[in-house]
């Protein structure tokens, strides 16, 4: 066992060191350092890790495109790689971006440009314009009708809107799949499904307005 001050070697019996009277801590033994050993964290940055593989891949869609061109003379097949790549990156924006709500409305705008892309290329345009890219808008805005409603305490009202929207959704849907098949804009099944479900809107949207009733239902989802 040596002093810490002085390195004098010391007996073990020995409290004070005999040259510098430094106080001697038994239990360092040959450790100057106080067995203080600094650990590695091997916790990832998520976001500076998500930036690396969006800037890698992005270097690597470039090559393909360059690659086209040289073979094709012209940008044809790499398009597909491209935009899906940007689709694939834009899901890392949920690490990148503090709002969420932002994240999901480019990670949406992404997937209609790759949809966009597709029908393009394989010369299939209206199955985009009047099927899939509406959808997906429709589906983008019920995700943030949810996170709206989610502000609000009142559970029955939020679900009476939330009905009330997928009612709105399925004549949509109807309508497009007709102008789709037909060329025009039809109403047919959506009247009879959507029936029972404005039936239970309504229902909610009622006893939303009976306080002990909203309170109860509140204790059963939050128990």
């Amino acid at each position: 066992m040596k002093c810490k001050n002085c390195n004098v070697e010391l007996a073990s019996y020995l409290n004070r060191c005999p040259l510098c009277k430094t106080k001697v801590d038994n239990k360092n033994d040959d450790n100057p350092y106080n067995n203080e050993i600094e650990t590695l964290s091997t916790k990832i940055n998520m976001i500076y890790f998500s930036k690396t593989i969006i800037r890698i891949l992005l270097i690597a869609n470039i090559i393909t495109m360059i690659c086209n061109i040289c073979i094709n003379k012209k940008l044809s097949w790499s398009l597909y790689v491209l935009f899906a790549t940007i689709y694939f990156c834009s899901h890392y924006l949920f690490i990148i971006l503090s709002n969420k709500k932002a994240a999901l409305i480019i990670n949406v705008i992404c997937l209609e440009a790759l949809l966009l892309t597709i029908a393009l290329l394989t010369h299939t345009l209206p199955w985009f314009i009047y099927l899939v890219g509406p959808l997906i808008i429709l589906v983008l805005l019920f995700v943030l009708l949810n996170v709206y409603l989610s502000k609000f305490t009142n559970i029955l009202r939020n679900m009476s809107c939330l009905l009330m929207y997928i009612v709105f959704f399925l004549y949509i849907l109807n309508g497009l799949i007709s102008l789709f098949k037909y060329g025009q804009y039809l109403l047919s099944w959506s009247l009879i499904a959507n029936v029972p479900i404005i039936i239970l809107s309504v229902t909610a949207m009622l006893l939303s307005l009976n306080k002990k009733i909203v309170d109860e239902v509140e204790k059963r989802f939050f128990i």
